[in-house]
């Protein structure tokens, strides 16, 4: 019996995790704690925080990052703290810093400019911002690179959770919807993954 076609999205996004994030079974809960019932604690989160915050910042640092644009990065990672409540913020700070230490591309000029920014106090150095760095010098597609992120926050949810898959999914409505907005203003730019 093969796996799934749902075992196996969510095996290839494991995959991009483990090459972006090398530490992520470390990570722990990045910007979504869960409060009451699983299900809609996450439609809350992708509703007030993933959807109007993470997803605008993800695509923005990404395509910087893909352009080596590290000034543009920075001054994003420094919007987004004014963006994230207190505990989401805090713990994205931490996440980020983590992933910060990871070793990097040696082609990559991004990250260690980024890493200057922050011992400067200029930037704090989100995960959200890191991670798309990360995934922009892997040539991850964008879409891949949303959904994987999305895939770190469920790290969050009790491992038993049974509807994770289903989690999971629901944040592809939102990234989807994201990209088709990005694609009719961006007539020719193709968001594949």
């Amino acid at each position: 019996m093969g796996m799934s076609a749902a075992g196996f999205a969510v095996s290839e996004l494991s995959e991009v995790v483990n090459r972006c994030n090398p530490t992520f079974d470390e990570t722990g809960p990045i910007s979504w704690r869960p409060k009451g019932a699983t299900r809609k604690s996450w439609v809350s989160w992708l509703d007030l925080v993933f959807e109007p915050i993470l997803l605008p910042h993800l695509w923005y640092v990404f395509d910087y990052s893909c352009r080596q644009s590290a000034h543009e990065i920075i001054a994003l990672d420094a919007e987004l703290s004014k963006r994230l409540g207190v505990w989401s913020g805090q713990r994205s700070i931490e996440a980020g810093r983590a992933l910060l230490r990871q070793k990097a591309p040696r082609s990559d000029r991004v990250i260690p400019r980024l890493r200057d920014a922050i011992g400067r106090g200029d930037a704090p150095g989100h995960f959200c911002t890191i991670y798309a760095v990360r995934c922009g010098v892997f040539s991850i597609p964008v879409r891949t690179a949303m959904l994987s992120y999305a895939l770190q926050e469920l790290a969050a949810a009790d491992p038993e959770e049974d509807g994770r898959l289903t989690l999971l999914e629901m944040a592809a409505e939102p990234v989807n919807e994201f990209l088709k907005t990005l694609s009719d203003t961006r007539p020719g730019v193709c968001f594949h993954g």
